[in-house]
């Protein structure tokens, strides 16, 4: 048994190492991807009474076969009045993250503001709503890892949350508000809100918990509902010149018009988390305003960047980098002295790509038996059997880097 249980442990080791290898959750690895479309992840009544279904788009790197991987969990924007899940704010963050190998969940929630009089509350309900809805997703998986065989290959002690506008104040509510935070003036008999900040729009009886967010142009009610004992990671990314919602704790107004409350904007927000010892990173884009890198492919590069940085750091413990890293596709940026190893898990095939020349490797299983060697750009993976293998490679003959491969036919 004790033999037993120090194999499992080193297979564990070997598998975390297989994932992070400095390049998987960082770099575009994946060429391509799939989407599994209108995935019904729970119902609730709507701001009528009308009970409506919840749907969700999974993004996963197509031919990945690795069964415990990173799930994020994408919110779109929109004055929770519009957008949907398959709108142009969140399906190339979707796209991009899938390629570094993360699963990608894109929700669609339950909108809708009546504009009158008490527009403080009637939006206030809308939060709430679809703060229930992300919970009810989040759930989801943790729901189809224990009882239908973890369809997407998640790791259920790996969630994220990834938030832009409207979903923004999703993520920083869902992670940071609790029910005795619930303002007062927000009425909660309003249909669809029973059940406090958990919300009963499905898989009620699993966790809800996240490891850590990213929110573009979010804000909060109060950013005193950031506790001291609720040390929940964050990336925050904010325009300077948001007239939308502000950088800072001023007037929030729907559509430009209607004023609803002050609200936190992400200055006061990080202040708060810097004087808590809260871990984040804060991003501000000079001079932009609102949800910027929808038409500026530098603060699009720098969102992908410094998230997959934060979120990597997260998953493998990689040293914690708030700025901007150049992300790297598939071998189009490799430097003249660099090896990767991809993909990871593997399928078909291994590739090792250096710009210049084929790669000198060596092939070893987990017990260091010999399995394989030469000189090309790619192995054929097709005889091995499953399991973890040592890809030995130089572009010299010597000087060997080890990459510890995962190798799955299924």
């Amino acid at each position: 048994m004790k033999l037993l249980a120090t194999a499992t442990a080193l297979l564990c080791t070997l598998i975390t190492t297989a994932q992070c290898d400095g390049n998987r959750y960082r770099n575009l690895l994946f060429s391509e991807l799939s989407v599994t479309s209108d995935i019904v992840y729970g119902s609730n009544d709507d701001l009528n009474g009308v009970n409506q279904e919840l749907l969700m788009d999974v993004y996963e790197p197509t031919g990945d076969a690795l069964t415990n991987r990173p799930l994020v969990v994408m919110c779109h924007g929109g004055f929770f009045l519009s957008g949907d899940k398959a709108a142009p704010d969140v399906v190339p963050l979707c796209e991009d993250l899938a390629k570094m190998g993360y699963v990608v969940a894109s929700i669609n929630y339950r909108m809708g503001v009546p504009v009158q009089l008490d527009v403080d509350n009637t939006f206030a309900q809308a939060v709430m709503r679809a703060v229930q809805d992300l919970n009810a997703a989040i759930r989801w998986f943790r729901h189809d890892v224990d009882m239908s065989g973890n369809t997407f290959g998640i790791d259920s002690e790996n969630i994220y949350t990834f938030g832009t506008s409207a979903g923004g104040f999703m993520v920083l509510q869902q992670a940071y508000m609790d029910d005795d935070e619930i303002p007062s003036f927000l009425d909660t008999s309003a249909p669809g809100l029973t059940g406090g900040v958990e919300g009963n729009s499905g898989n009620q009886g699993y966790s809800s918990a996240i490891k850590g967010l990213v929110s573009h142009c979010g804000a909060m009610g109060d950013n005193a509902w950031i506790d001291a004992d609720e040390q929940t990671p964050a990336c925050l990314f904010h325009g300077s010149a948001d007239n939308t919602v502000p950088i800072d704790s001023t007037m929030f107004t729907l559509l430009g018009f209607f004023p609803v409350a002050i609200t936190e904007g992400s200055i006061p927000i990080s202040e708060r988390m810097t004087g808590l010892g809260i871990e984040h990173c804060f991003e501000i884009n000079e001079n932009a305003g609102h949800v910027a890198y929808l038409t500026n492919q530098a603060i699009y590069d720098t969102t992908l960047s410094i998230t997959s940085n934060f979120l990597s750091h997260l998953v493998c413990g990689i040293e914690l980098d708030c700025s901007y890293r150049e992300v790297l596709v598939g071998i189009e940026h490799i430097e003249s002295n660099e090896i990767a190893v991809y993909p990871n898990p593997a399928h078909e095939f291994i590739y090792l790509s250096n710009p210049l020349q084929p790669v000198y490797y060596s092939v070893y299983d987990v017990f260091g038996r010999y399995v394989d060697q030469g000189y090309s750009t790619q192995l054929a993976t097709q005889t091995w059997s499953d399991g973890l293998y040592v890809v030995k490679t130089s572009s010299d003959s010597h000087s060997f880097h080890s990459t510890t491969i995962l190798v799955n036919h299924e």
